[in-house]
This record gives structure tokens, sequence and C-alpha cells, in this order.
């Protein structure tokens, strides 16, 4: 080092243009968390000093100390505003160092500044109304954020943070390898909060409220330091956020008794320093301020639709699974009556072992010798597969080159202590992420070769803590600067430069990718996602696991993915039947991502487990099948949140306090979430018999969604709710509209041709629905519809719009079926302002006659069945449905008896064909052309004739009869089932008999061909 310089004065810019190559011992502790954890060391802390001069153009202010620091203010749009500020003889970090800020985003979010130079301070304002204001004192340069003008009430006023003289930026801990930014602690009574967004290992936090703690979420340094979500954002209940424009380890203090400051500490290793840069972002909602810091990171991407239908793997079954497995496992699972959409395969389907390590990314020619031909399959029955990539077998992958570059891993020393240190990829080499996607490619999702492949499930890039912070990387960065990058650069090569591109080698627009590893960077989330890791089944941890899973919607990551039950169970390998119908079937069936999963393997543990709802016992298979039903009704409810969430970056599971930031009670309700703008869940976490305290806010009314009993919102208490295993609280918003479709066994059978709104009554009410083609990025190009849903309570008016756009695959007519909840009495409805619609005595009935009304006087709830309506281009009204003014006529129409109640003996219930009444339709097994039958028990009040009308398709070419027989005595020993033209296309047949008095069986049987698929039984 030159003479005439010190440590201090070293321009770090200047290291490569020297060639030099500076030693410094690595530290083993953050030296941020001693400075932070002890304001008295803020002493020897060189601090910004006075002002000499300043430079400003529309965009950007640079401020030069009296000693020759830098500060630059700069406006990224008008609620927004970066800050960097480097020691004399630096510069500038380049915005391209870091790309957690999308990098077009440093021109497209241009923003503009006015300066007033007065005697003591600088002025500095962005251009909005509601925009900053920025107090640039000069003796010393200390810096106040303020809002120009406040649109919600707080206890300091426009005030956002400010420093003051002894608390500001500066640089400390050893030879300067720690940066700060310190301002002046909240007063106690402003009662102001502090939300870190992202979480620390395995998902966990142990409270989202994090004012007064000292949080601190870095890359392990540990192997088993799994799963972080890296975003060094935080979030003020007074409107505004900080986001830390760092790789480097970053510590946060909140206040109360510490100071409140956030840090960067590169550990005093060789090369470049942390600089200061942070964008303030001013909300001063939560909303907007998700929406902002999304928009300058990348909205998170969104995935096919089937993503948010049911995901099970094959680890339980680690000794058995194949190709064939997989096959019969889901057809025995659907059969049961439960949905299946996306299968994750686990280490089997690899070449080689076929076990966690000595297996590669390429498909057995022992387990599974046909892909192809799977994916046919797979294709025909709505499954949609990710394949898994485990990092350490990188070295067995076909083109591996070991070593630094040309090779894709570190100098061999730096990774001696890494778990398979033969297989450590750098990620900053662009040949080795190039290197992995071309094996992705060739062995599976070069779609000539017609193989399944989906998404890709990036495993263990969290298992490097053992590398020296002072090891070098690939693009010239220390590890201390890349490790909590290190899962971004894995996603940008896999989702950016290997899935995304528009040209050969590369899938492109025709498929979403699901893509996710375990553990996350910030700004990955425009690339691909994560899950938690492999975490502890108990109730602790789940509860860890709800207020992770908001601490990441909070930091752009919305789409959370927790293995449902928890990875490691109990030493006999098996989880309670309590936490099972509590933990996968409830709270998993009401979160982003539905995937139960664990590691016990069944052959040694018997077949509890599996965390398959078929190999449970009796409640918990009805309690899988409860939420099931729920979810998959939800479907277009769930989309539409998960639509926002890529859009706006709002969370699809929301803390509390994001839509009740002013009420100090939603800080400490962290167990509980807003699921979208109009469900409030809250997760049983004990076995249930007893009560739990739930919080329902004042200026709702709220409905129990198992009952209909409505509770007033009350921010003084909480109600205490009765628990019952398997059964989540959970609560609906009067005024919400819960679009919903038919229930369907995989989100690639939803019947669109149906549309189903439950409303609430109580309040006035709007969702606005989207939809698009479930797999294609063409959502982007605006291929998508959306409909505007309205309610007014007052008139109990229904006004349904056409959709607005439109997509490959949209329905062009559908049928409505609206539900008003919490009506005190029934009356006459119709719809477009016709007719009273008649009444019959259940929806399928009202559906079958093409329309009508139904009564439900047990729950209160009025059903509205209207025809099927044409899809108009314009953006008219569909349909008004709204009282007629008369009184609701008498029921007709017979009684329906549904498939699904019936008995089945050579049949089986399937969803794949649309426009059934109910929740599936029966159809006959290919084998099953004699002697098959349905069978159905009712209840018949009075002796006489009777009109048996069936309702079923046949897409056949020719008759498939039946013998309907009553008691075991046929009265039809060939009723016809003609074609109907299609399997989706529904007719009715009829008998007439004489039925007796009392429970009476009505069965269908097979007589030497196939039956057709059977909807229903009604009873006239």
């Amino acid at each position: 080092m030159p003479s005439s310089m010190n440590r201090r004065q070293f321009n770090w810019a200047t290291v490569g243009s020297l060639g030099l190559r500076l030693t410094a011992a690595a530290l083993p502790a953050s030296a941020a968390s001693v400075f932070l954890a002890d304001p008295a060391h803020a002493e020897s802390q060189e601090r910004l000093g006075d002002y000499a001069s300043h430079t400003s153009d529309t965009r950007s202010l640079t401020a030069t100390s009296a000693t020759g620091q830098q500060l630059k203010i700069t406006a990224y749009g008008d609620q927004m505003v970066r800050v960097q500020a480097v020691r004399a003889g630096e510069m500038f970090f380049p915005d391209s160092r870091y790309e957690m800020v999308v990098p077009g985003n440093h021109a497209r979010m241009r923003g503009s500044l006015s300066v007033d130079d007065h005697d003591d301070s600088l002025v500095i304002t962005t251009a909005g109304l509601d925009g900053i204001r920025i107090l640039l004192h000069k003796k010393p340069l200390r810096l106040e954020f303020h809002r120009k003008h406040s649109t919600r009430p707080t206890k300091v006023g426009n005030l956002l943070a400010k420093e003051d003289d002894t608390r500001s930026l500066g640089w400390g801990g050893p030879d300067n390898s720690v940066v700060t930014q310190e301002f002046v602690p909240p007063a106690a009574d402003a009662d102001e909060r502090f939300i870190k967004a992202g979480h620390g290992t395995f998902g966990r936090s142990p409270k989202l409220d994090r004012t007064g703690d000292l949080v601190a979420h870095n890359y392990s340094t540990a192997s088993g330091g799994q799963a972080p979500a890296l975003v060094p954002l935080y979030l003020s209940s007074n409107g505004y956020g900080v986001f830390f424009n760092t790789t480097f380890d970053t510590t946060f203090s909140f206040g109360g008794s510490r100071p409140y400051a956030f840090s960067a500490d590169d550990h005093n290793t060789e090369g470049v320093r942390p600089q200061l840069d942070y964008f303030l972002i001013n909300g001063p909602d939560f909303a907007n301020l998700l929406d902002q810091y999304t928009q300058l990171t990348g909205r998170p991407r969104l995935p096919q639709a089937s993503i948010f239908g049911l995901q099970m793997s094959d680890k339980n079954f680690a000794s058995v699974s194949d190709q064939n497995w997989w096959r019969q496992k889901i057809t025995e699972h659907r059969a049961a009556g439960f949905p299946f959409d996306h299968q994750v395969n686990d280490n089997r389907w690899r070449q080689g072992s076929g076990a966690w390590s000595g297996s590669w990314f390429e498909f057995s020619d022992v387990r599974w010798p046909d892909p192809a031909g799977y994916e046919e399959w797979a294709a025909v029955n709505g499954v949609t597969v990710t394949l898994d990539y485990n990092r350490n077998n990188s070295n067995e992958m076909d083109g591996w080159v070991a070593g630094p570059p040309p090779g894709y891993s570190f100098n061999a020393a730096d990774v001696t202590a890494v778990n398979q240190k033969d297989a450590v990829p750098d990620w900053t080499n662009p040949a080795a992420r190039a290197w992995v996607w071309s094996v992705f490619w060739k062995k599976a999702f070069d779609p000539t070769l017609k193989y399944p492949g989906d998404g890709l499930w990036l495993d263990e890039p969290d298992e490097l803590g053992p590398i020296p912070y002072n090891a070098d990387a690939a693009n010239g960065w220390k590890w201390s600067e890349l490790r909590n990058a290190y899962f971004f650069y894995l996603h940008k090569g896999v989702g950016e430069e290997g899935w995304d591109p528009e040209a050969g080698g590369h899938v492109g627009r025709a498929k979403r990718p699901w893509n996710w590893s375990r553990g996350a960077s910030a700004g990955q989330q425009r690339y691909g996602h994560y899950w938690t890791g492999d975490i502890n089944s108990t109730y602790d941890e789940m509860r860890m696991q709800i207020r992770g899973m908001q601490a990441a919607g909070l930091g752009g990551f919305p789409y959370a993915n927790i293995d449902g039950g928890g990875y490691h169970p109990a030493a006999n390998g098996l989880i309670s039947d309590f936490l099972y119908r509590n933990w996968p079937a409830a709270w998993s069936s009401l979160s982003p991502i539905w995937r139960p999963h664990g590691s016990a393997n069944t052959t040694s543990a018997g077949r509890r487990a599996s965390r398959w709802p078929l190999d449970q016992g009796t409640d918990a298979q009805a309690d899988f099948t409860k939420y099931s039903r729920l979810r998959y009704t939800l479907m277009p409810y769930i989309y539409t949140i998960a639509h926002q969430a890529n859009s706006t970056g709002m969370p699809m599971a929301r803390a509390m306090f994001i839509d009740y930031q002013d009420r100090a009670t939603a800080y400490a309700h962290d167990l509980q979430y807003l699921w979208g703008p109009s469900l409030l869940v809250a997760p049983l976490t004990s076995d249930g018999g007893g009560s739990t305290q739930v919080w329902l806010p004042a200026g709702s009314t709220w409905y129990d969604f198992w009952n209909d009993t409505r509770y007033t919102g009350s921010d003084s208490g909480e109600l205490s709710y009765a628990t019952h295993t398997g059964e989540i609280p959970l609560f609906v918003r009067a005024g919400a509209i819960l679009p919903r479709y038919p229930y369907a066994q995989s989100t690639k059978y939803m019947n669109k041709r149906q549309l189903e709104l439950d409303v609430y009554c109580g309040a006035d009410g709007a969702f606005s629905l989207v939809e698009d083609d479930g797999v294609t990025e063409d959502h982007q190009l605006g291929e998508r519809s959306v409909t505007e849903l309205t309610y007014v309570d007052k008139a109990r008016k229904v006004v349904i719009r056409h959709p607005r756009g439109t997509y490959s695959g949209a329905p062009t007519a559908r049928r409505y079926v609206v539900r008003l909840h919490g009506l005190a009495a029934p009356v006459g409805m119709r719809v477009n302002g016709g007719a009273t619609l008649p009444t019959f005595t259940s929806e399928a009935a009202a559906v079958v006659n093409g329309s009508g009304t139904v009564w439900d006087s047990a729950k209160k709830v009025l059903s509205v069945v209207t025809p099927s309506i044409p899809a108009a281009k314009r953006n008219g009204v569909a349909a008004r449905i709204e009282p007629s003014g008369e009184e609701l006529p008498p029921a007709t129409g017979g009684t329906v008896h549904q498939v699904e109640s019936a008995t089945l003996d050579g049949a089986f219930i399937d969803t794949r064909h649309p426009e059934y009444t109910g929740t599936g339709y029966a159809g006959f097994a290919d084998s099953s052309a004699d002697g098959a039958f349905i069978e159905w028990t009712v209840d018949v009040p009075d002796a006489g004739t009777r009109t048996l009308t069936f309702r079923y398709a046949n897409g056949g070419a020719s008759d498939r009869p039946l013998t309907v027989s009553v008691n075991g005595s046929p009265v039809e020993r060939a009723l016809p089932f003609h074609p109907t033209g299609g399997w989706a296309t529904w007719k009715t047949t009829s008998v007439a008999t004489s039925l007796p008095a009392g429970k009476v069986t009505i069965r269908a049987t097979t007589a030497g061909s196939n039956g057709a698929h059977m909807d229903s039984l009604t009873i006239h």
C-alpha cells in the first residue's frame, strides 16, 4: 500500500487497477451486531462532517463534506429515494453491482427532485404532492425524512426518520469493515412498530413485530442452516420502509433499549468494503409500500394454476416409487374422491442410485423407462411434474468441470469443510449457470423429448456455510459479499438465462416455471421461489411457520411453500392424527402452496408414515376431503389473489397489520392472517377440544365460515372460540364475494362455464375476478380476463359484468350460481329484470331445469341459479340478480340424489369432464361391461308412482343401456342411455315405477356394455 495511504483512506475501487492483494482475518461474528448492541461504541465511528458543497440535477443531489465524504440522494419516482454515502476518496458502486433491484429500474423508475438551498440546510423534495421531503442539515451533514403532506394520522406528524449529531450514518468496525445508518429512536409514546421482512433459517419467525429486537437474517455459517429468506427490508407502522441494497451480512436494530439502526459487515475480508446504499419508500399504506418494493426488485413470478392445487411427493415411498407407482397412486387417490395436481419427485426418478446421493439429473432407465409415455398420461389426467436437482450430485452430472474458472466451482482449499465438497457450484460464474441449464434442458425440458417437467426443485444450495468469508468467487467478489446473493444467482441462471429466453434451448413463454430452492435472496422472486427446508413436525414449529409465511410475503415471496406436517416426525416416523388433521389437511389447504411432505419411510414405519390422505385414518380422510373441496371450489378466489401478488406484491396470506396498519392490536395477532381481502384464518396450533382467542377487527361483521354465525368485530377484546380437531377457525367479512367453481379433482378440469358467488350480506362488497389460461406467460401480454363483481347490501343486488379481456380457452357462456348468506327470510328473485324465478329443492334441480332459486331455511342461504349467459365482448352487465318484489314461490322439481352419495361397484368418482352438478360424476371402469352398478339408498315419504330421472353423459357412438332395479327387483331391464354428443354434454333419461314408503334402494347396473357417466338421480 502506498505510504501516503492508510486503511481508512484507501480507495477500494483502485484495488483492481493497482493489482494489490490485501490480507485481513475474517471475524468469527458480526461486528455490526456488536456495534448496534453498544451505542457507546458509536463514538469511534467516522461520521459525515460539515457541508462543503453540492451538485444536483433534476433527479439527484450529491453533497460533499469538508473532509471529502459524499452523500447522494436520488429520486425513484415520487415516493422513493435512494441514499448512498462513501468515504473520502471512494467511488460509489455502479448500479449494476447488485442485481436485487431490477437493473433496468435504475433508469425506468425515474423521479425528480427540487432543491432549496438555505443557510443551514438543503430542503430536497420529490415531485408528488404527497411525496417525500428531506431536510439535509449542513453542520454537520444530517438527514431528516418527512412526508410533504400527511395522508394518514400518526403521533409524529409528517416525520419519518431523522439523524442527529451523534446518531447518523457512519463507518466503523475493524478497518472500517462495517457501515451503519443510525436514526434517532422513536419516542416511546409514538408507538411506532417495526416489522422485518424475510426470516432466518428454516422459515422460522418468532414474531412479526420486531420492535426493540436485534435481527440478523444472513446465510448461515453452519452446514445445517437451511432455507433463510434474505430480504434486507423493514417496514414501519409510520408508513415507510427501508430496503438496504447490499449483499453483505446485515443487522437491524429496532429501538427500544437498543439503537434504531441497520448495518452491513464484510467481516474484515479483503477487497471492497460495504457501502451505505438504501431505498427509503413512503407508503404510507403498507399495500402501496409493498407495491413499490416489488416494482423495484421485481414482481413475484406467477406459477401455473396447477401449482395452487394439491402437491404430493414420493418421499415416504423411497424404496418403491417409480413411474408405475406414481400412476397407480394418483389413480387410487382420485378414485377415493381426493384431488391431485402436482407431482413432486424426490430422488427416485433420477439415474443412478435413486437416492439422495449417487444419483443425478436424468431419468432412470430402470425406474422411469418411459418418461414420454408418462407425460402423455399426465397431460390427459391433469398432472404437472417437478423434477429435483440436488446440489451435492452436481459432479455426477454431464459436463461438470471442477475447480475455479474455467471450472464451475471455488478454489478447492475454500470448500474443504463443505459437505460434498466436490460438488459446490459457483453460480456467479456464467459458465456454471449455462452448464446446469444445459443439463436440465438436454435431460428433461427439451420439448422434443416429450418428457414430464413443469418445475425444478433446487435442493441444498444453503449448505455452503463453512466457506470462509475471504474465499474468491468467479465474479471477483469475496464470499462475504456473495453468500447472501447465492440463491439469487442460481435462480438467475435457471430462470432469466435458462428457462425464459424465446430461443432454441429454452422453454420461453409457452410454460410458466415452478422453480424453488431451499433458501431465497431478495430479488429472486422475479425468477423463482423457495421452500422452508426440513422443518420439525410439532405445533411449536407450525406456529413459527405461520409467522414465517407472513414475513416472507412482506419480502416479495407471497407463494409460501412449506412441508405440510413438517419434515421430521417423531422417532417412530409418525405424526399424530390430530396434527395431521390440523396441519397438512387444514392449515396447509389455506396457505399459498398445499404440499404435505415428510421424511418417514412407509417400508419401515408403516402406511400412516405417508402424508397421502388415503393412507390416513377415517377422520383424517374426512377432514382432507372437506378441505380439498373448500380449496378447489375456492380456486378462482385463490388464483385471483395469486395474480394480485404477482401484479402488486400483496401477499396471498396477509399479516393483519397490512389491512389494519393503525391498530396496535394488529401487530400482536401474528398467528392469524387474512387470506386475501375477505377471509380470516386462525390456524389451530393445538390438538383441539379447548378454545383459542381470535381477533375479529372492529368495523366489520364476521361470519363463521362453517355455520354462518355472525360476530361483531371488536378492537378491545377477542373472541373465545371453541376448537375442534380438524376444524380451522375461519371467518368471512360481511360484504365478501367469494367466487367459486364446481369441485374438480384437478385445476385442469375446472368448469369455468359455471361461476358461483358466495355473497355475505351485511355490507356492500366488490371483487375483481382474474382468469387466464393457467399455463403460459401470455397473461403478461394482457391475455387474461377481469370480471367485476359487486354487491349492494341494501338492495340485495348482485351485479356481474362481462369479462374485460380474454384468453385462450375462455368460456363463451356462463351460468351463475349466487348464494346470499345471512338473510332473515327468502324473497323472490329475478335475473336481468325478468320474471320471478321458480324455486327448487336443490341447486342441482335448478341447474337441470335451466334456472331457479333455492332456500336453505337452516343455513339462511338463498341460492339463485341463472341460465347460461353468452359472454359479450363489450364490457357490459352479464347478470343483474336482485329481488323481484314478489314472494318466493313454492319449491318444485323433485329431489336430486347426487351420485357421490351412492354405493359404487365397478365405477369410480371422476371430474375430468365438466357440467356435472355435484362434486363429481361416476364413470364405469373399462372392464365393467356387465354387473357393475351404482346404488342409491333414498327415503320415500309415501308409497306411490314416481319418475326416476337419471342425468348422464355418453360421449360414445352407441347406446349404453342399464338395468334399473328397486329393492333388488328389476323395473327396467334396458333403460336407454343414448349418445349425448360428448362427455361434457349432459342429458336425462327416465323410467316411471312404483316405490314403497321408507328406505328404498335404487340400482343401475351395466348389462352387456360399459355404462354412461352418471351425474345424479332425481325422484319426482
